[in-house]
């Protein structure tokens, strides 16, 4: 029988002082987890058995200008997957993930590592897909059954890539196994579910060090598939040949399904900066959305609010006032937002851990909401059969957001780079075009290196705003140079995210 137990906090702690987050919080016990400054009382609480319990969370991300409207961008790597980690070019995942079948693709949304859990007392079989319309599922594993649309090798090679649009993913009948009969039983508990703990993360595929690892960190069944009916196709260069791509060949084991994308449907916020001191965020949608979390992080600052929840068609200003809050509280306040949406405190906890390096320490100004699961429902739908006696999902909203004052910064940065490259071509005007390329040409400025992945839709969105012909020329030199400089790293056989760590060392 799965059990879980419930956290009641005693003692005062910051999480309580900022937001009384988590009064009533459930979380799983792990004395790992339990911090010295906390007093706690463990309540068992057991889950039915006989039931099929479905979780899942993930991410969408998107970028907006001060206007707020969210702006198309490259879903450059920031992380790298493990090397058995299927893609649309790759989808035996032998090869490692590949990045022209999604880095040349600009679109509305990223949508980041959705992860399902299944949780069960007994062993029993489902089938699992799904459905992205208005997008492109680019990422997953295990292998599938089945993936639309057929992979365009051609197109994924041109400017542009794929089209987006009318994604599935099948992953036909798996097999859910409770780690709890992987082995016999053993008189102590505690040793027994060591034991299994350690046996069931020997039979899963090595992804140490990978922040992909971390999601595995729940009390989820085991997630088998066994594809053997389908067929083996050889050779470097072997193709789907079907249109719906029959794939996977073998037995494939891991505590989840992975899988990710790009949209390019609306999301259900717009977050607008009128004057440098005052932001407001709309709700788009018809859902009402709950209270959501503005984040700023400049260097090793950050700083945080809460923004009240917000009716459809509603706006309300954000927070001036900002406080400081350090790393670890900020986690912690995380979680509990999390943990209050339904999600185990182990999948909280893991998700937290998934991404805090991209939501905490990448510069700028960020606005975390909770997409309402109906909202996730019709943009993407799973489907489970047989049906779960729950299904949970919890899906992420990020929106970076473009103050005024930034665009103002990032504006006069390009009028400094046009300045600097007028005077490289004055400097350099005799010389054959054969005989330039030996002398280093104005690198990108640093203030929009350090955006990375947005980087591009930052420029096109000084481009957007400045009447000067002169900027407009000089933001297309620097989103050739960008682009042409990313392209040569991967010739080169380096990743995205190694290209944006060789630019920000300024080598």
């Amino acid at each position: 029988m799965l059990r879980r137990t419930k956290l009641i906090l005693i003692a005062a702690t910051p999480l309580t002082l900022m937001g009384a987050a988590l009064l009533g919080v459930l979380v799983r016990s792990n004395a790992a987890e339990e911090r010295a400054a906390t007093t706690v009382a463990v309540v068992a609480e057991s889950v039915p058995s006989d039931k099929l319990i479905v979780h899942e969370w993930g991410t969408f991300t998107t970028f907006s200008g001060s206007n707020g409207v969210h702006l198309d961008f490259r879903p450059l790597e920031l992380h790298e997957l493990p090397s058995f980690v299927c893609d649309r070019a790759n989808p035996w995942g032998e090869m490692g993930v590949s990045l022209f079948s999604k880095g040349r693709i600009r679109t509305r949304v990223r949508m980041e590592t959705p992860v399902t859990y299944f949780y069960t007392d007994r062993e029993r079989k489902v089938r699992a897909s799904v459905e992205f319309p208005q997008g492109l599922l680019t990422e997953f594993y295990p292998p599938v059954v089945s993936m639309t649309p057929a992979f365009d090798r051609q197109k994924a090679f041109q400017e542009g890539g794929e089209p987006v649009g009318q994604g599935k993913l099948n992953w036909g009948e798996i097999d859910l196994i409770p780690t709890s009969q992987l082995l016999p039983p053993v008189d102590d508990e505690q040793t027994a579910a060591w034991m299994r703990e350690h046996f069931a993360r020997s039979i899963l595929p090595v992804a140490a060090g990978n922040h992909y690892a971390a999601a595995r960190n729940t009390d989820s069944a085991l997630v088998h598939i066994r594809h053997k009916n389908a067929p083996v196709q050889q050779g470097l260069g072997r193709l789907p040949t079907s249109e719906a791509n029959s794939l996977a060949h073998g037995e494939f084991i891991e505590k989840f399904l992975f899988y990710r994308g790009v949209g390019k449907f609306d999301v259900p916020v717009s977050v607008t900066n009128s004057t440098p001191d005052k932001f407001s965020v709309t709700n788009t949608g018809t859902e009402p959305l709950p209270r959501m979390i503005l984040l700023r992080v400049q260097g090793d600052q950050r700083s945080y609010a809460f923004v009240p929840g917000v009716e459809p068609g509603k706006a309300v200003d954000l927070p001036a006032a900002m406080p400081a809050v350090e790393w670890e509280p900020l986690r912690e306040l995380v979680v509990a937002e999390l943990i209050q949406t339904g999600l185990y405190p182990k999948e909280a906890q893991t998700m937290v851990d998934t991404w805090s390096s991209s939501w905490f320490t990448e510069e700028g100004l960020r606005l975390f909401y909770l997409v309402p699961q109906q909202v996730t429902d019709e943009i993407l739908p799973l489907t489970i059969t047989p049906k779960p006696d729950q299904q949970l999902r919890v899906m992420v909203g990020r929106v970076e957001i473009m103050s005024t004052s930034q665009e103002t910064e990032l504006l006069q940065a390009v009028a400094l780079s046009a300045k600097a490259r007028a005077e490289w071509q004055a400097q350099h005007a005799e010389l054959p075009d054969e005989e330039k390329a030996a002398h280093l040409m104005p690198s990108v400025p640093p203030v929009f290196v350090k955006l990375g992945r947005f980087a591009e839709p930052a420029l096109s969105r000084v481009r957007t705003i400045s009447p000067e012909e002169s900027i407009k020329y000089e933001v297309g030199q620097l989103l050739w140079q960008l682009q042409t400089e990313d392209a040569l790293a991967e010739e080169q056989g380096r990743s995205s995210v190694q290209f944006w760590e060789t630019k920000l060392r300024g080598e």
